[in-house]
């Protein structure tokens, strides 16, 4: 007689099991059993017995059952793509073995838990051993910058020419996603170049290096690329002569005196049009906006802020620009601007980079995309915006 043959199952062992009131008992009874079950060749009956179990598992009210069911079929061949669904669609910490590790799910899956906007997921999916053009791109999209950057930074993310564009055009500018996505082994011509005109020199050697790209064309790049957006930040967003509150009032009644443009402005050290449009919106004296902004009194500009519906979890990159201009006694005008502008962003980008709200991700991309300067000439001279939206950018949720 075979003393390691597997008990047989039967739908009172499935009831016994489902039913135990202690989740240690459950979690620990369905472990052996799925050995057992793996381990022998079930009749169908037996199949369907475990599939069943698992089923109600699966939908445990305890959720380290949950949990405990995920960690042990994400790879087992009892994964049905009922269950794979259940599972994905469950809370992060019941979702991640499967998300993270599972081979066998469907891109439709994947790209539907995409669909749900949880960062934590996302960055689940964007760290699985490969994935598809068409999951790559959807989280290309994302907005999130961490996700974005472990995307970068996964050669097992199939990434398309136009993918690996976008990329390059809204974040070259971002060392956090540019340098993972400069140690691609294969990137288009198109996307070395524009990576080329931003990133640090030690990963611009990298790039001429892989991709053959003549050092005179990657210096000349290089330069152009500084040049560019240094106009364009130190570019204030009225012109002399231009009555700043006349185009403040302008704008808002347009609806286009937007948080991007306050920031912006901010940061430009234009504190006369930021005085002006925090006071149009905020319906306050500008003289009592631009007091508070010298002074740097974070409690009065933030009622500012909040009297002009500034979301409050955007707060954050205002209060930082305010406390860099009182740390370093600038007071707006031409003189420090540049300092300041540098200072501003690089804290900004240090303190709030790593949101997981998808606003601010989306609020910190607006403020560090490069402009065009004609583009924003051209904007300023018919009075409108004088921001240039990034192209495929995720809409607030």
């Amino acid at each position: 007689m075979n003393q390691d043959k597997p008990a047989a199952l039967t739908p009172a062992d499935v009831d016994q099991l489902a039913q135990d009131r202690s989740p240690e008992a459950r979690i620990q009874m369905l472990s052996k059993l799925l050995r057992t079950a793996e381990q022998a060749v079930l009749a169908e009956s037996g199949q369907a017995l475990v599939q069943d179990l698992l089923h109600r598992l699966a939908h445990d009210t305890v959720q380290q059952v949950r949990e405990a069911v995920a960690w042990q079929i994400y790879n087992s061949p009892f994964l049905s793509d009922g269950l794979a669904r259940d599972l994905a669609l469950d809370v992060t910490s019941v979702a991640f073995p499967l998300l993270r590790h599972s081979d066998g799910l469907e891109d439709g899956l994947l790209l539907e838990v995409i669909g749900q906007g949880r960062a934590d997921k996302l960055m689940a999916i964007a760290a699985r051993h490969t994935l598809s053009e068409a999951v790559s791109g959807a989280l290309a999209t994302v907005g999130n910058l961490a996700v974005v950057a472990t995307l970068a930074g996964n050669e097992g993310a199939a990434l398309s020419d136009a993918s690996l564009q976008s990329l390059a055009d809204r974040y070259a500018h971002v060392p956090l996603v540019a340098e993972p996505l400069a140690g691609r082994a294969t990137l288009p011509a198109s996307v070395v170049e524009r990576l080329v005109a931003h990133v640090s020199d030690k990963v611009r050697a990298h790039l001429v290096e892989r991709h053959r790209l003549s050092p005179v064309i990657a210096a000349e790049l290089a330069a152009h690329g500084r040049d560019s957006a240094t106009l364009a930040l130190l570019r204030p967003v009225t012109k002399p002569g231009m009555d700043g509150d006349a185009l403040a009032v302008h704008l808002h009644e347009q609806g286009r005196l937007s948080v991007a443009l306050l920031l912006r402005t901010l940061c430009a050290g234009d504190f006369d049009f930021f005085a002006a449009g925090i006071s149009t919106k905020s319906r306050v004296r500008k003289a009592n906006a631009m007091a508070l902004l010298l002074d740097g009194k974070w409690d009065g500009m933030k009622a500012l802020l909040d009297h002009a519906h500034v979301p409050k979890h955007l707060f954050a990159p205002f209060q930082v620009a305010m406390r860099v201009a009182k740390t370093l006694g600038y007071r707006g005008g031409a003189e420090g601007r540049e300092a300041f502008q540098t200072e501003a962003l690089g804290r900004i980008y240090a303190e709030c980079g790593q949101s997981e709200e998808r606003a601010m991700d989306n609020l910190l991309l607006q403020l560090f995309d490069r402009k065009d300067d004609d583009m924003v000439d051209a904007a300023m001279d018919v009075a409108g915006m004088p921001f240039i939206p990034l192209r495929g950018a995720v809409p607030k949720k």
